[in-house]
């Protein structure tokens, strides 16, 4: 192979990956954004102070990266985790029982749409279908709904979630820095409702809804957000 060609699975792996990144700056940046929009117009409206909104919204901004990037990571280390338990398992299931292992195979061929002369066929004709590496993956594959290309990396998923939930959180926040309080509060909701918009179309890529209902659907969860943050800080603002 030339140097710097890649083979045809080489490419479908680093457009999975990529999709991967993607998806989670998507829902990550969308996390930040509706979390603390809430927080900000509640103790906007219940201090309205710049201070304490900033101090408020960076806490959150932080320990909301935090969490989600930690839940990122056990997340996908446990979906590798449960993965390669079982390929251990199949592994030895095929060292003690390699018939039943192929039959299995052969079945779930049958099952997919082949007949019994086309598998025959297969076997006969391409050694790897009795290899016991394609053996063990395929049944793997089959037991947990996922292959090995597909497996997330657990550091680089929570790398990908904290940042980007550091991202959208900032959205929020940053009016209050540069402009008065007031005229924060209203840039600071139409900045996150942009925002939110762009992200819903960005998730329709992979959600495959409409992007205009998808916008539209992420923009009203984040406004149900800022109302609730807003009625709890009007509530309990002055007590």
């Amino acid at each position: 192979m030339p140097f710097g060609q890649l083979r045809r699975g080489d490419e479908q792996m680093i457009q999975t990956d990529m999709k991967d990144v993607i998806r989670d700056l998507v829902f990550g940046m969308e996390d930040g954004l509706v979390s603390n929009l809430g927080l900000v117009l509640g103790v906007y409206i219940g201090h309205g102070e710049a201070y304490a909104i900033i101090l408020a919204g960076s806490a959150s901004m932080f320990a909301g990266a935090f969490s989600m990037s930690a839940g990122s990571y056990l997340s996908s280390k446990s979906q590798r985790e449960v993965y390669e338990h079982e390929i251990e398992s199949t592994k030895k299931e095929l060292i003690d029982n390699p018939k039943k292992c192929y039959m299995e195979m052969r079945s779930s061929f049958i099952k997919e749409g082949l007949d019994k002369k086309q598998v025959d066929d297969l076997f006969k004709k391409s050694p790897k279908y009795r290899h016991p590496e394609f053996v063990c993956n395929y049944m793997v594959q089959k037991k947990v709904g996922i292959s090995k290309e597909k497996l997330e990396i657990p550091f680089r998923n929570a790398i990908g979630m904290f940042f980007s939930f550091l991202l959208g959180s900032s959205f929020p926040i940053a009016p209050f820095v540069f402009i008065s309080v007031d005229a924060a509060a209203i840039t600071s909701s139409a900045l996150t409702i942009c925002a939110l918009f762009g992200m819903g179309m960005a998730k329709a890529k992979f959600t495959k809804l409409n992007w205009f209902k998808s916008g539209l659907e992420v923009v009203l969860i984040g406004l149900g957000a800022g109302v609730i943050g807003y009625l709890v800080g009007l509530a309990f603002g002055h007590l």
